[in-house]
Order: structure tokens, then C-alpha cells, then sequence
């Protein structure tokens, strides 16, 4: 069975401690909530309701003669697991790693100064983006790191994770890009904690570099955006008449998948207002200009504050509408979903 140690017992050096700012966002304004499972309500509690956040310390530690393995868990030289690096990973995603950490004879030994830019889900274009990259920004105020460990995520995220960084960082940076069945031992490797606790907790740090990054790319006419989400299963059943009824509105369809990084940046910094279905792509209205109008179309069953969260940061005027998951009495939110077309009609009038 897994070992488990707390931070405060690893070999260690406190780089930095920071403040992150208290903050307050508003309770997201939600369309059929009645059709939210009580469960999945509790969840997004925290999320949605908080109000007012107090500050929060964020720490750049650096880590001795430790292993790496899975999406970012890291084990101490005895192979105990520091409860920290824990970031929604199950309990079997942690014995699964436990266990191959202790069957592995090929472990790779990293010596230069590294970072670790890796939790649970890094291949997704939201959790990089939020989660991640930010990571890198607050670690440079305090150091210099050679080598930074990015998650293996494919050509598309490989691209993202470079373009990037290059675009908000002045620093020249190496790359080691681990799969999940890897296993790595470093004997200098930092990470950061406290930006964010995923669905209760965001910092306001995440976009310390956001504006930035909006001013590199050049300004293009406002934008009405339709973000489409091409073979997911998680999609609306009224695709055709929700699509019918952006165009009269003058919107414009997107896939983000089908962009370069750049290009994302580019189209959503002028964009006015943007509906889509909860998914990796509607992360980019982070790059909207504040007052901008986002429309979330969400199954019922799925609980995620992320993107109320982006809006609530970002001054962004969102909306969810939740749907009825087609499905019946499933707890999955990775399928089709019905909503009323009326609904998102009354909302993009007013």
C-alpha cells in the first residue's frame, strides 16, 4: 500500500512564500438548477457560493532526491508519497503509481535544477492554461529553471505548451516532456503550490500574465463565437437548431482544436460574446476583454466551477444553462444533453 508523508517532513528548501490578494467573484447566474443532482450541487458549493475569498499563501518549493511519476506525483527518496502533490488523483492513480515506482529498473536521472509543471489532467488545454503555465510565471520571480518537466500530451498540446510559454516568458527554456508510465528522479526539482484547488479555489495570480499575452497578438474586429466541440460526445442534441439560431445572431463557428495557439488568442481577445459547451475550448475566454458576455451550456450532472470561476476573475457577464443529460438517472456529464433553445434565445436578446 501507498506510503504517504506530509511536505513539512521532506528534504526541502522554501524558495518563496507569497500572498495571493483576497478576492471576490459573484454566484454564477444558472439556468435549471432543479435539474442539478443535490450531490454534484454540494460539490460545486464551495465554488459557486464563496463570495469572498481570503488570502492565501502560495510557496516555490525546491525538492531533493525525488521520483516523478504518473501526472505529477511526486515520492520522496525512500518512495513515500508527498500528500501535496496530490491534485484530484485517485487513490488508485496513487497505488497504480506506488506500484510501478517500486517495479521500475530504468528509472531516468534528471541532475540539472528542474520544475514541475504537471498535475492530474495536464493534457487538457484548460488545466494548462490555468492551472500550469501560471506556475512557471510565479516560480521565474524567484529563480531560474533549466529544465522544465511538462506533461508527454501529443503534437496539438505540445505545440500549446511551447507556444505559450514563448509567449509569456522572457526566459530560454529545456523541455522534458514525461508520459504518465515514466519514471524520473531528480535531484533538484521545485514545484508550486496554492494557485489553485480545482472546482474551490483560484487564485487571481493565474492571469498575472494574461494581458500580456493579449498584447502580443495583433486586435481584430469584435467577435460574436460559437465554440463547437467536433465528435465529443458531450454536446447538445439540439445542435442544429442551436446552431441555426447563433447564426441569426451573427455568430461566428469555431473549433479552437482547428487553431494555433495563437490564433486562439487572437480571435477570443475581441470577441464580445461567446457560447459554448463546457469544454476545453470555452477556457480561452480568458482572453476576453472584461464586460464581454459568456454563455456555458452544461450537463446537468457535470460539477465544474472552472469557467464561473475565469468569468468571475476575468469581469466577464456569464451564464450557465444547465441541460437534461439524455440518459437517464446516469451521474456521467461525457454525453449528449438537452436544453431549450428558448432559454439561450431570451438571454442573447437581453
Amino acid at each position: 500500500m501507498v506510503d504517504y508523508t506530509d511536505l513539512e517532513n521532506v528534504h526541502r528548501h522554501v524558495v518563496a512564500t507569497i500572498v495571493s490578494p483576497s478576492f471576490s467573484v459573484p454566484v454564477p447566474r444558472v439556468q435549471n438548477v432543479h435539474l442539478v443532482p443535490k450531490p454534484v450541487l454540494e460539490a460545486m458549493r464551495a465554488g459557486w457560493l464563496t463570495g469572498t475569498h481570503a488570502e492565501r499563501p502560495i510557496t516555490v518549493t525546491k525538492l531533493f532526491d525525488v521520483y516523478v511519476t504518473e501526472e505529477g506525483l511526486v515520492f520522496t527518496h525512500d518512495k513515500k508519497l508527498i500528500a501535496q502533490t496530490i491534485a484530484q488523483h485517485s487513490s488508485e492513480e496513487c497505488q497504480r503509481a506506488f506500484e510501478r515506482l517500486h517495479a521500475v529498473t530504468d528509472v531516468v536521472e534528471v541532475t540539472e535544477p528542474g520544475l514541475l509543471l504537471r498535475k492530474r489532467g495536464d493534457h487538457n488545454y484548460g488545466h494548462w492554461m490555468v492551472e500550469l503555465l501560471p506556475r512557471l510565471w510565479l516560480a521565474e520571480q524567484f529563480m531560474t529553471p533549466q529544465r522544465l518537466v511538462v506533461p508527454d500530451a501529443g503534437n496539438a498540446m505540445t505545440h500549446v505548451i511551447r507556444d505559450s510559454i514563448v509567449l509569456s516568458s522572457t526566459q530560454p527554456h529545456q523541455f522534458l516532456a514525461l508520459d504518465n508510465q515514466a519514471v524520473c528522479f531528480f535531484k533538484d526539482l521545485s514545484i508550486v503550490e496554492g494557485l489553485t484547488d480545482h472546482g474551490v479555489y483560484m487564485s487571481p495570480l493565474v492571469f498575472a500574465q494574461t494581458d500580456a499575452m493579449r498584447a502580443c497578438v495583433p486586435e481584430v474586429a469584435p467577435q460574436r463565437l460559437y465554440v463547437v466541440r467536433s465528435g465529443s460526445p458531450r454536446a447538445v442534441v439540439q445542435e442544429p437548431e442551436i446552431r441555426a439560431l447563433l447564426q441569426h445572431y451573427g455568430f461566428r463557428v469555431v473549433n479552437p482544436a482547428e487553431l494555433t495557439f495563437l490564433e486562439q488568442v487572437q480571435l477570443f481577445k475581441s470577441a464580445e460574446c461567446v457560447v459554448g459547451v463546457m469544454g476545453a475550448g470555452m477556457t480561452n475566454t480568458l482572453f476576453c476583454p472584461r464586460g464581454a458576455k459568456v454563455i456555458t451550456l452544461a450537463p446537468a450532472t457535470m460539477p465544474d466551477t472552472f469557467f464561473a470561476f475565469i468569468a468571475g476573475l476575468r469581469g466577464l457577464y456569464y451564464h450557465e444553462i444547465r441541460g437534461q443529460m439524455m440518459e437517464a438517472d446516469t451521474t456521467q456529464w461525457d454525453g449528449p444533453f438537452s436544453i431549450m433553445p428558448a432559454q439561450l434565445a431570451a438571454l442573447l436578446e437581453a
